[in-house]
């Protein structure tokens, strides 16, 4: 007994200072929580590009109204229906360019979400194949039709912009992220057809065959041209942003773009951009 109290003085008469000097024991430091540190992707950028994509047209619609407004009064448009016939196919055609893109990204701690508008000059130039027919027929009203109808078509696609919203996540230097906007581009785009077509009327007592007195070349050619005409799509992809610095970064993305129709030409587009931009 008499040892603890002695002990037990000895601990009254430390000083404050000398147990200041003591080591705290191990786990009782004071817990302070810090807030989570996120890399910066919010601010205005702008930036240039490169590009390479494949445009598809399908030019097959592209000959109907050529052939239908013409021939819409006789009987052979009314039972052969010559517009139907499928005379022009696809065609894909690939094709660099260049560009630029400006915007503004705001940051929700790892979440991003940006406005921004792109742009590429190109030239997508794609030229329908061809797939001409000769035919004879005979009509419900007794006479023969010889024909040979033929088209041809052409889309040229030089300059697209678009509008389109980003949603990214940042994961340290690196931000993966989606798109999805509504794109314009300015297009060129032209259809020619030819009928060679001759009406025959049937001789009652051949030799010859046909009559030459009733015989009724209805031949023709049609065409429609726009030049710079504009067209109107959607569009959705993705793509990698890279912070090479805190405010220097490199981006490589790829879209997808599906076009308004124009002159009964159906076209989309698949382009990837390799970019380099800079952040404020």
């Amino acid at each position: 007994m008499r040892r603890l109290l002695a002990a037990l003085g000895l601990i009254g008469l430390l000083s404050p200072a000398s147990a200041a000097d003591l080591p705290l024991l191990r786990g009782s430091e004071t817990f302070v929580p810090a807030f989570p540190a996120y890399p910066r992707w919010e601010g205005f950028y702008f930036g240039g590009q490169l590009s390479y994509g494949n445009f598809n047209a399908d030019f097959s619609g592209a000959s109907q109204p050529l052939f239908a407004v013409p021939l819409r009064a006789l009987v052979f448009e009314n039972e052969v229906h010559p517009e139907n016939i499928p005379l022009l196919g696809a065609a894909e055609r690939g094709a660099g360019g260049v560009g630029g893109f400006v915007g503004y990204n705001w940051q929700f701690e790892q979440a991003i979400i940006g406005l921004e508008f792109n742009y590429i000059h190109s030239d997508f130039n794609a030229g329908a194949p061809d797939f001409p027919i000769a035919r004879q027929i005979r009509l419900s009203n007794g006479t023969v039709v010889q024909f040979t109808l033929d088209a041809s078509a052409t889309m040229r696609l030089t300059d697209i912009g678009e509008l389109r919203a980003r949603f990214g996540y940042a994961a340290g230097a690196f931000m993966p992220y989606a798109t999805i906007g509504l794109a314009s581009g300015r297009a060129d785009v032209a259809a020619l057809v030819s009928c060679v077509c001759i009406q025959l009327t049937p001789n009652k007592t051949p030799p010859p065959q046909f009559d030459p007195t009733q015989t009724v070349d209805f031949s023709f050619t049609n065409s429609t041209g726009k030049s710079s005409a504009y067209i109107w799509g959607y569009s959705g992809g993705g793509g990698l942003e890279w912070a090479l610095t805190p405010n220097i970064f490199a981006r490589a993305d790829y879209e997808y773009i599906q076009w308004s129709s124009i002159s009964q030409i159906h076209s989309h587009l698949n382009i990837a951009h390799l970019g380099l931009g800079l952040r404020f």
